[in-house]
């Protein structure tokens, strides 16, 4: 089985609030403050999308080989909180791709 792990950052903004992660658009779990999942999938061709009410991460697209694993940094989007779930509400998150 190949992995997918993602690990949110601690940060002050939404601190308190679990930020639910989608894969290939089933909700497979819910991310704390500062914790790191890691989920067991199936090898090829995947999307990946954080999301917290109406609000999103920008969409990953993957492909994964047998046996391998990809890490993502969650993190807050850019600019205010105000623009983020309003005209930026599908970039309130940031998912980015980390080399390991």
């Amino acid at each position: 089985m190949s992995k997918i792990i993602i690990n949110r950052i601690s940060e002050f903004e939404n601190r308190a609030r679990k930020i639910k992660l989608q894969i290939d658009g089933e909700i497979l779990g819910e991310i704390k403050n500062g914790e790191e999942l890691t989920f067991e999938i199936s090898p090829g061709h995947h999307y990946i999308q954080a999301k917290i009410d109406w609000c999103t991460s920008n969409l990953i697209e993957t492909h994964i080989e047998e046996n391998s694993k990809i890490k993502f940094e969650l993190r807050k989007g850019l600019g205010s909180a105000l623009y983020r779930t309003t005209f930026g509400y599908e970039k309130y998150l940031q998912l980015i791709p980390i080399n390991s």
